[in-house]
């Protein structure tokens, strides 16, 4: 298996998305909660910011900006923490999540505004729930103003025009 190549530049917008490992039972609702507040600890000490996430049954999808540091390094921390702390609590040995994790480098405001849409919506099209304020982990309900959410998401603003690039290439 050839290894996937990262670019660990700071500044990037990312949508990642990480999955339990093999033959892992799905995330209960107090291990979502677990997830939840240590990616907000892990926000603090790796300091990125965390502009939308969901946390599904059996995987994980956000939507980041690094501020400094690398993106594996925050991965590692986070997917370390929150395997650990599962781990215990269910009181067995082994890797809670998959080795590897897929980023997406966000280059226009259209792609930002696209992962956005499809973080908040992931519930519903999974058929969880019937509309995506009824899923609470998630960062839907932040922007509904419905109720608290666990992790305050960052706020942010984008040009109007969808293909402004977020990207800024070396040769600008």
């Amino acid at each position: 298996m050839s290894r996937l190549r990262r670019i660990e530049i700071t500044g990037r917008f990312f949508f990642v998305t990480t999955n339990l490992a093999v033959k892992v039972f799905p995330l209960s609702p107090s291990e979502r909660d677990t997830c939840l507040s240590l990616l907000g600890e892990t926000r603090a000490k790796h300091n990125f910011k965390l502009f939308a996430y969901v946390i599904m049954p059996t995987h994980v999808h956000f939507l980041c900006r690094l501020m400094e540091g690398s993106l594996p390094a925050l991965m590692r921390d986070w997917k370390g923490k929150s395997g650990f702390a599962i781990a215990k609590a269910r009181k067995v040995q082994g890797a809670i999540w998959q080795a590897r994790y897929y980023d997406f480098i966000l280059r226009r405001v259209a792609d930002f505004w696209d992962k956005f849409d499809y973080i908040h919506q992931n519930p519903v099209n999974a058929k969880l729930v019937k509309s995506p304020e009824d899923w609470r982990w998630s960062s839907f309900d932040f922007f509904a103003r419905k109720r608290p959410v666990l992790v305050s998401p960052d706020p942010f603003e984008l040009p109007a025009d969808h293909n402004f690039p977020l990207l800024q290439r070396s040769w600008d």
